[in-house]
């Protein structure tokens, strides 16, 4: 429960009052790499804070989870 709480709590604070003004309830799509980053770091907080993740805490949870996400992006090599 806590974690569900956590990633709903996080994913709740990403929307700011302009864009609840204008009745968003979720963030904006071009802010979906940041918010999945909170979103996962502080699930992963609560899983560390309840001893249920496996190994030490990263230093930088947030910066250790972006770090590990996926990047679309091709670079050019030519």
């Amino acid at each position: 429960d806590a974690m569900f709480h956590a990633a709903a709590k996080t994913l709740a604070e990403s929307v700011d009052e302009d864009l609840l003004k204008q009745g968003s309830i979720y963030p904006p799509l071009e802010s979906i790499r940041q918010v999945s980053a909170a979103v996962a770091s502080s699930v992963a907080r609560v899983a560390f804070e309840q001893g249920q993740a496996v190994g030490p805490a990263p230093t930088d949870l947030q910066a250790h989870i972006a770090s590990m996400m996926y990047d679309p992006n091709y670079r050019e090599h030519v």
